[in-house]
């Protein structure tokens, strides 16, 4: 498999105090959405309360996706945190507004 197929999502994390912020560049899908719940089991473990997720270069994103999405959000809150989407691209807005999820996050 060519090595941009093995890994179809890139996360880079970037940390600051307790806020943690993950800028998200590919797909999340059935295969990439548990990279995305590791990062952000580790942000909790960690004490973040504040994760923040840039989603600009995110072109692609699935129900699994949503559904991590959907649970680190109520986990974060939970906690007294916040999770924040900024930047979603085209894709991902408009379909967070087809699933009602746009009234439901908080994005910026």
């Amino acid at each position: 498999m060519p090595p941009e197929l093995e890994h179809p999502l890139t996360i880079e994390v970037h940390r600051d105090g307790d806020e943690v912020t993950l800028t998200l560049t590919g797909e999340l899908d059935p295969h990439t959405a548990p990279m995305l719940a590791e990062e952000l089991e580790a942000a909790a473990h960690d004490g973040a309360t504040s994760v923040v997720l840039i989603l600009s270069g995110l072109g692609f994103i699935d129900s699994s996706g949503l559904r991590v999405l959907i649970s680190a959000n109520r986990d974060i809150t939970d906690r007294g945190g916040r999770l924040v989407l900024r930047s979603p691209s085209e894709t991902v807005r408009r379909l967070l507004e087809i699933t009602g999820l746009l009234d439901h996050l908080q994005t910026d």
